[in-house]
C-alpha cells in the first residue's frame, strides 16, 4: 500500500496542523485519537509528507522528489513504527531504543533511537509516526518518554491510537491530542468503493456497502475488515438466535462455517479472531437493544433492526434475564485473553440466551 494516501474526511484538520507548523506553532508531539479504522495513521503520514514536501503547501504535492520517496516508503526523514507490519503483537522496547542483544523472536529492525541518531537528510525535519501506540508496552513507553521530555530541534512525533487511556499518563502529558472522529456515510461509502473493489452498478454490492458502513459506525478501515470477515452474515445468524428465530445450537455450528478471512499466525489464533468478531457483534446487538428499550431511535444504531426486534421480546424485557445475557457475553469476551477454546466461549455466550 502506498505510504502517501489522502486522509478522507480529515484533510481540514491536517491542513490546519500544517499551517501551524509553517507559523512555528506545531507541538513537537501529537496524539491522533479516535475510533479504529477512520484513517488516523494515514492522516499522520499525510501530515509528515506535507511538512517534508519541497513545495511547502498545505498538502503534499505528490510529485516532488520528497513526496515520491514518501510514496515509496523510502524517505530517510520519515520513520513509521508499525507492530503489525513486522508481525509483532506489541511494540516492545526494541522498536524504541537501541539494544544489541535481542531474542530471535523480537523485532530486529531499526529503532526510533537509531533513526533520531542520524542528521536530517533533507533539512525539513524528521518525523516519527507510531501506529497503534497503545501497543507500546510499559518499558517501551518509558523509553519513549525520555525522547518526548527532551525534544530535539526539528523532530516531530505523531502517535495514533483508538485507546489513548492505554498510554501512561506521563506519556499523554507530553503530547497534544488531536481527535479524528468517524466519517459521514457518503465519505465512508466512497472509501469502500475505491479501496474495497465494490461495484456501484451491482445492487447486492451496494446493499453490502451500506450494511458494512452501518456496522462500522463510519470507520472504513473497520468496514473493510468486517467485510473480509463476513460480519453481516455472522450478525444475521446472531440476530436470529438472540430473537428466538433460530435454535442456538444450529446457529453455533453455522457461525463457524461462514467463509470469512480471519488473520492470524496459527489456526488457533484465526479461530480466536473469529470468536472475537462473533462476541463483539453479539455485544453490539445487546447494547443497541438496551438503547431501544430505553426509547432510543433504532435508525442510527449499528444493529438497529435486530436490536429493535430483540428489545420487543419478552425475554429481553426481563431485567434479570437481560443482565444474565450481558454478563455472559462480556465474560466470554474477556476470557478470550486466557487462550481458552474459542468455540467453547461462543457456545457459553449463546447458552445464556432464553430457550
Amino acid at each position: 500500500m502506498s505510504e502517501l494516501v489522502r486522509p478522507r474526511g480529515h484533510q481540514g484538520a491536517v491542513a490546519g496542523l500544517v499551517r501551524s507548523a509553517r507559523e512555528g506553532r506545531l507541538p513537537h508531539a501529537l496524539l491522533f485519537s479516535g475510533p479504529d479504522g477512520v484513517g488516523k495513521f494515514r492522516a499522520a503520514l499525510w501530515l509528515a509528507a506535507a511538512l517534508l514536501c519541497e513545495e511547502g503547501g498545505d498538502a503534499p504535492c505528490g510529485v516532488c522528489g520528497s513526496c515520491k520517496r514518501v510514496r515509496a516508503a523510502s524517505h530517510a526523514d520519515l520513520f513509521p513504527v508499525d507492530a503489525r507490519a513486522h508481525d509483532q503483537d506489541e511494540l516492545t522496547v526494541f522498536f524504541v531504543a537501541h539494544r544489541e542483544d535481542r531474542p530471535s523472536t523480537a523485532y530486529q529492525g531499526t529503532s526510533i533511537e537509531d533513526f533520531l541518531g542520524l542528521r536530517a537528510a533533507e533539512g525539513r525535519g524528521k518525523f516519527v509516526v507510531i501506529r497503534e501506540a497503545h501497543r507500546l508496552n510499559e518499558v517501551a513507553q518509558n523509553a519513549l518518554l525520555k525522547m518526548l521530555e527532551e525534544p530535539r530541534d526539528g523532530v516531530h512525533f505523531v502517535l495514533e491510537t483508538a485507546t489513548p487511556d492505554a498510554l501512561l499518563e506521563t506519556v499523554r502529558s507530553r503530547v497534544v491530542e488531536v481527535r479524528l472522529d468517524g466519517l459521514d456515510r457518503e465519505t465512508c461509502e466512497a472509501v469502500l468503493y475505491e479501496a474495497g473493489g465494490f461495484d456501484r452498478a451491482d445492487t447486492a454490492q451496494v446493499e453490502e456497502v451500506a450494511e458494512l458502513v452501518r456496522l462500522s459506525g463510519g470507520a472504513p478501515g473497520v468496514a473493510l475488515e468486517l467485510g473480509a470477515r463476513r460480519a453481516p452474515e455472522l450478525a444475521q445468524l446472531l440476530g436470529a438466535a438472540l430473537t428466538g428465530g433460530r435454535a442456538t445450537h444450529d446457529v453455533a455450528a453455522e457461525l463457524w462455517e461462514v467463509d470469512g478471512d480471519y488473520q492470524g499466525k496459527t489456526a488457533f489464533v484465526r479461530r480466536r479472531v473469529r470468536a472475537e468478531t462473533i462476541l463483539d457483534l453479539g455485544l453490539g446487538i445487546l447494547a443497541d437493544a438496551e438503547r431501544c428499550l430505553a426509547g432510543g431511535d433504532p435508525a442510527p444504531l449499528r444493529h438497529g433492526p435486530v436490536a429493535e426486534s430483540l428489545a420487543a421480546t419478552a425475554a429481553f424485557a426481563s431485567t434479570p434475564a437481560r443482565r444474565r445475557m450481558g454478563r455472559a457475553w462480556l465474560q466470554a469476551r474477556e476470557d478470550l485473553r486466557l487462550n481458552l477454546s474459542p468455540e467453547a466461549l461462543v457456545d457459553r455466550a449463546l447458552a445464556s440466551l432464553p430457550r
